[in-house]
């Protein structure tokens, strides 16, 4: 039973392995024709763009730039964990052993226990926590520029500066006038005072 467990288990990671790996690959496909067309577009209609740039070097400032790099890392990090899993489940028992047998081998510690399952499992899950830590570092300080930082670098251009929207800070109040509220206001007061205006005429009538 048990055997037949983390063959299922194996299997499974194994096809989530190669499915991460094939979208990557696919996607790295499909990246390279679409920097083919973008270059032939950019040469027709903007070579400003181009300037100085090959085309092999411009593919590769495109699929360094929108590559699926977490796909590959993440088929890493499975990879890692699959490797590691038998070096955990032989170092964590015999660990936990020596430290049972040096606090006094109690029985209720003893292996079967709970203390022992609930040890050699987050001990495992530390096995694996700590090559996802280490990739997720990677993955986050090799990340690559923006590419059109990095075409304006090709070109021998500063960096253009990011122009994109921004948050409005807390402590920038937004002072702009209510027209709305203003027009409102008027009117309403331009009905106030014609209607007074009419009730004081009917009254001047009167008296004339």
């Amino acid at each position: 039973m048990y055997d037949f467990s983390l063959q299922l288990l194996l299997a499974v990671f194994a096809v989530f392995i190669l499915t991460c790996l094939g979208y990557g690959l696919l996607r790295l496909r499909a990246l390279r024709a679409d920097a083919a067309e973008e270059y032939a577009d950019r040469t027709a209609t903007k070579p400003a763009t181009v300037r100085g740039v090959s085309e092999a070097e411009f593919t590769r400032l495109y699929v360094n730039s929108f590559a699926p790099r977490w796909a590959f890392y993440l088929a890493a990090g499975c990879l890692i964990a699959i490797v590691l899993s038998p070096v955990a489940l032989t170092l964590i028992p015999a660990i936990y052993d020596q430290i049972w047998r040096a606090t006094g081998a109690h029985d209720w510690a003893g292996r079967g226990g709970y203390v022992f399952m609930f040890t050699v499992f987050f001990g495992v899950v530390a096995f694996g926590a700590l090559p996802a830590f280490v990739l997720a570092r990677l993955h986050h300080i090799r990340a690559p520029e923006p590419f059109t930082h990095a075409l304006a670098s090709a070109r021998g251009e500063p960096i253009p500066e990011d122009t994109g929207w921004r948050r409005r800070p807390k402590w920038a109040r937004r002072v702009r006038p209510d027209t709305d509220v203003d027009a409102d206001g008027g009117s309403d007061t331009g009905r106030k005072d014609s209607a007074d205006g009419s009730a004081g005429g009917g009254d001047g009538g009167g008296s004339d």
